[in-house]
């Protein structure tokens, strides 16, 4: 792995916070409030060809998004500190690591830590996430069938115009029971799971928001449980968004930043 010098990082206050206002647009969802774990990443290729996605602040150092967001990939530009799209502060990263066992075919192992060239420093607009605690018993995987969880995104906020949101966007999803999920995905259990919005908006997420946060509250501790993975091509869909579950790969993500 490369190294890198000690840098820090200083992200201060950004300012404008957008209004809860519900939009018909992006699988209708809300723009979201203050959420100072989230993460916009522009990945790019040895060409700088770029595509974007989303991933979660860990830790001073770390950013938790998809192995498909790594693999092929040599530089990340990682935006912070705003639900303001051109307010976000940028920190670009050439160090990052995909699970050894990705597979992109099947999706399966989908999980990935980019490592930023210095700290950042924590501020009201910029702040971890916990994670669940260790579970080397692998057992009550989190999130458990039936809870609701929170998404963010800057993605597209509709197929037909492919136009990213200039707003973070979030809403709520339930997760569906296992079978459920394996009718849309052939996808191994309890390595994933499926969430969807089943209430009156029956908002999604959009294609570019791979590698979003699905969050729960545990113990009354908001907390990382899912990493967006499986999103269908058409915003509009109703079928169930599909996670890699973070419990499954904790030890891992330990393993890779001690964490």
């Amino acid at each position: 792995m490369m190294l890198f010098v000690p840098l820090i990082i200083v992200i201060g206050s950004l300012g404008v916070q957008a209004e809860q206002v519900h939009s018909p647009r992006v699988a209708n969802g809300n723009l979201a409030a203050h959420v100072p774990h989230n993460a916009y990443i522009l990945y790019k290729n040895d060409q700088l060809g770029g595509f974007f996605g989303g991933g979660t602040i860990i830790s001073d150092r770390h950013i938790l998004t998809a192995a498909q967001n790594i693999v092929e990939f040599t530089q990340w530009d990682v935006g912070v500190g705003s639900n303001v799209f051109h307010q976000l502060s940028t920190i670009t990263s050439r160090e990052a690591t995909a699970h050894p066992e990705f597979d992109p075919i099947i999706s399966a192992n989908d999980i990935g830590i980019i490592t930023l060239p210095g700290s950042l420093e924590f501020t009201s607009n910029v702040f971890p996430i916990a994670l669940p605690d260790l579970n080397s018993e692998q057992t009550e995987l989190l999130p458990l069938e039936n809870e609701e969880g929170v998404i963010l995104g800057f993605g597209f906020t509709s197929t037909a115009s492919m136009d990213r949101s200039d707003f973070l966007m979030h809403t709520f999803q339930r997760v569906t029971a296992d079978e459920r999920c394996q009718r849309f995905y052939q996808i191994e259990m309890p390595q994933h799971f499926c969430a969807e919005d089943n209430g009156p908006r029956q908002s999604n997420l959009c294609i570019r928001d791979v590698g979003a946060g699905f969050a729960t509250y545990v113990r009354g501790r908001l907390t990382l449980t899912g990493i967006a993975s499986l999103i269908r091509e058409r915003c509009d869909n109703r079928n169930p968004t599909g996670y890699v579950r973070i419990d499954y790969y904790r030890e891992w993500i330990h393993n890779v930043t001690q964490i």
